[in-house]
């Protein structure tokens, strides 16, 4: 049981997800869950590899900070209790110390989901939609999202969403390395604490930081990849699958984009568990 429950819709198939969008179309209702505010948090990148391709590059990404704990000072946690008490804890530490977001406390946008999910989907900060609504993935891109899953057989409650950064740099500019250092480690707690099967992470910016690499989305997405934890922290490496952000996908609405996005979505499926049919 996830930190929520969502109400129940129809499941969409990937037609749907494919239909051409009329430029008068009426957009989908919001169907954003409400959930508590959830663990905040990072993303280290240590040693990346692309499977079956491209050459293993040395990290470069997020460096380990002394404020982390789980998987550190203190063991991962194991049952659903255990991960959503962990969660809430790194929560009130990001809050009560990420220097980045004691600028932004109004507009924290906090992770929501599965303590126990299998997938963890990824972006780099929240827009004005979310921290209006202070939910992940909300607006026009969230309805979007929310398309995806459903094709995809899943609901918000099964996954877990979080961001790089908790709150949005001034001016909406991209963000420092100061500030993703700040921000950063929180989301990689979030990671350890989970630990799911796969992270999807969506657009270039999120897909570059946890992967520690300097190549575009396009190059990016399609293509399997792996997040390794920590050395000294026995986890076992994650499969991380880039593909483009919702909101690119509203702007670039064409066959060969929402194909493109499928297909990466269909990848990220072949390593969940099946759902059980009854």
């Amino acid at each position: 049981m996830g930190l929520n429950m969502s109400p129940k819709v129809e499941r969409p198939s990937a037609a749907d997800f494919f239909a051409p969008e009329p430029e008068s179309a009426t957009p989908i209702a919001n169907n954003v869950i409400e959930t508590p505010r959830v663990a905040h948090a990072s993303f280290v990148a240590p040693t990346v590899a692309f499977v079956g391709g491209a050459a293993t590059q040395d990290a470069k990404g997020i460096a380990c900070s002394s404020t982390m704990q789980w998987g550190f000072s203190r063991a991962l946690p194991i049952s659903m209790q255990e991960r959503r008490e962990a969660l809430l804890e790194i929560q009130s530490r990001h809050d009560a110390t990420c220097a980045l977001c004691q600028k932004n406390k109004s507009n924290i946008v906090a992770g929501q989901g599965n303590p126990m999910a299998e997938l963890f989907l990824i972006a780099e900060a929240p827009g004005e939609n979310e921290q209006l609504s202070a939910q992940p993935f909300a607006g026009k891109s969230g309805d979007k999202l929310n398309e995806m899953l459903n094709a995809m057989g899943l609901k918000r409650e099964s996954i877990f969403m979080s961001y790089v950064l908790k709150s949005r740099p001034p001016n909406d500019r991209p963000p420092t390395q100061l500030e993703v250092d700040q921000c950063g480690p929180y989301l990689l707690e979030q990671l350890l604490v989970i630990r799911p099967k796969v992270i999807v992470s969506f657009g270039g910016p999120a897909s570059k930081l946890i992967l520690a690499v300097d190549e575009g989305i396009t190059l990016l997405r399609g293509k399997w990849a792996t997040w390794s934890p920590p050395k000294n922290v026995n986890v076992a490496p994650i499969m991380v699958m880039p593909t483009f952000h919702p909101a690119y996908v509203l702007r670039n609405y064409t066959q060969e984009t929402r194909s493109q996005v499928w297909s990466d979505l269909q990848m990220a499926m072949s390593k969940l568990t099946p759902p059980i049919k009854m």
